[in-house]
């Protein structure tokens, strides 16, 4: 029914335990469900061949040695079997509950379906949990964790057969994630937010393991990306989904969430979350 890809970090000191306990929460989902892993980062193909995932190692990438997300979205189109991609960062926990939400709407022709992320300060090995362990981890997620923002998206749910046109971006790179929400939103295809009924927990963890550390918020491949996305009016979060996922049931957004997705697809109010973007830059 669904492949779940990522491009790891390598898989050393603290992040080597979280994305460990990331997969060992995938492969618990289903036996259906397959998992790839792209990359070839210290520690990528073991991961691979421990939690029964597809390893490809080779992704391109950009002037800076890092992937590019547009090639994995490709790479993975191709290796794919099941009908359903999920793009998800490596550090990410889910349950039972993703699979119900993608049930309730499969029968979309087209979506990208996404969610807020509850963070949580994990610093053990995870992986010798047993199920009760893992139901109380995810039932207490409203008490341990703390839901991030709408533009926190760390994973994206969509048909196979659909394809956005994503441009060369960089993952872990601001802007392809919200370039994403505002093409589909352009195309009216259907972005449901679904953060109350998926269970995603993210593992908190710094940087060190990168090379240059942080690069997510400032620098040149952050410069490339919100210039391949247009702009800094092009892009939206969660603010703006057309949909919510609620209780299993599909539903427009009401109050101002409902005002911000109905003025979601008009130029002057995208113009206008640039300005405030830009604004917002500048003071930091």
């Amino acid at each position: 029914m669904l492949t779940l890809f990522t491009i790891p970090k390598p898989f050393t000191v603290h992040i080597g335990v979280i994305q460990r306990n990331a997969l060992a929460s995938w492969r618990r989902l289903a036996p259906a469900v397959e998992i790839i892993l792209l990359g070839n980062d210290a520690g990528v193909a073991e991961a691979a061949l421990e939690f029964g995932a597809t390893h490809v190692p080779q992704t391109p990438a950009n002037d800076y040695g890092t992937p590019l997300i547009s090639a994995a979205f490709a790479q993975v189109r191709q290796f794919s079997r099941q009908p359903y991609l999920m793009y998800s960062n490596a550090d990410m926990l889910y349950d039972e509950s993703l699979l119900a939400a993608l049930d309730r709407v499969r029968h979309l022709p087209a979506f990208l379906l996404s969610g807020q992320r509850w963070d949580h300060e994990i610093q053990t090995d995870l992986c010798p949990f047993p199920p009760e362990d893992w139901r109380t981890l995810f039932a207490q997620r409203t008490v341990r964790g703390v839901l991030s923002g709408p533009s926190a998206m760390d994973y994206f749910v969509f048909p196979r057969l659909f394809d956005v046109g994503m441009p060369g971006f960089a993952v872990g790179r601001v802007g392809w994630d919200s370039w994403m929400v505002w093409k589909c939103r352009q195309d009216r295809v259907p972005v449901i937010d679904a953060t109350t009924d998926i269970a995603a927990l993210h593992q908190n963890h710094t940087y060190d393991s990168l090379a240059r550390g942080c690069q997510h918020q400032q620098g040149p491949e952050r410069t490339q990306n919100i210039r391949l996305a247009g702009g800094l009016a092009n892009l939206l979060t969660l603010r703006e989904a057309s949909h919510e996922l609620v209780a299993g049931r599909l539903r427009s957004p009401a109050g101002w969430r409902g005002c911000q997705s109905r003025l979601a697809t008009l130029r002057p109010y995208q113009l206008l979350l640039g300005v405030k973007r830009r604004i917002q830059q500048a003071a930091n």
